[in-house]
């Protein structure tokens, strides 16, 4: 014969039921026994600016600093770029008459 489990708990003397109070007890014990996870949280919590300071890890502001220098650094490559091109052919026309002059000689 199986047991029959009845969906009319008994009431205990708080006012819940026997099955609630079973149930409840991991959550509340989990809550109660520290973990490696909750250590290392609360480690990190309280240590945090002075890890990332430590570590030399990278902040939201250093990644913002970085992307404005790398646009200032991508400005100045393309001006230097078009420098370029207008030197070289300033260049080129210059062969031409050094050229052209060496031909009248």
């Amino acid at each position: 014969m199986e047991p029959v489990i009845y969906n009319t708990p008994e009431k205990t003397i708080t006012g819940g039921s026997f099955w609630d109070s079973v149930t409840a007890i991991p959550q509340t014990i989990e809550s109660r026994v520290p973990t490696l996870d909750r250590s290392l949280d609360a480690y990190f919590d309280r240590h945090f600016a002075r890890i990332i300071e430590e570590w030399d890890l990278v902040t939201e502001s250093d990644l913002h600093a970085l992307e404005t220098r790398l646009a200032r650094v991508t400005d100045e490559i393309t001006g230097m770029y078009a420098a370029k091109v207008a030197t070289d052919a300033r260049v080129e026309a210059l062969d031409a008459l050094i050229t052209t002059l060496e031909a009248q000689r």
